[in-house]
C-alpha cells in the first residue's frame, strides 16, 4: 500500500516538474528534441512509469521452474 502511494506521489511530481520545464522551452526546442507541448508531459511520466516497472522486475527473485506449483 505504501509503495503505490509513494508510486503516485512521485508520478504526480514528475508531472508537475513537466509543466515547469515547458513554462522555460519554446516550440523550436521542443521540436529539437522530438517533442509538442502536448506529449512532452506524457512522455515525461510515462518514463518514470517505466522506471518504476524496471525497477520492479530486477526486485522480483527467480522462480525455480522444478518449483512452480509446489506450493
Amino acid at each position: 500500500m505504501l509503495k503505490s502511494i509513494y508510486r503516485a506521489m512521485v508520478l504526480s511530481r514528475a508531472k508537475s516538474a513537466a509543466h515547469e520545464v515547458l513554462k522555460y522551452m519554446d516550440d523550436n526546442t521542443l521540436a529539437d528534441i522530438g517533442y509538442s507541448r502536448h506529449t512532452f508531459v506524457e512522455a515525461s511520466v510515462k518514463n518514470v512509469m517505466v522506471d518504476f516497472d524496471n525497477a520492479q522486475k530486477e526486485k522480483t527473485a527467480p522462480v525455480n521452474p522444478n518449483l512452480v506449483g509446489a506450493v
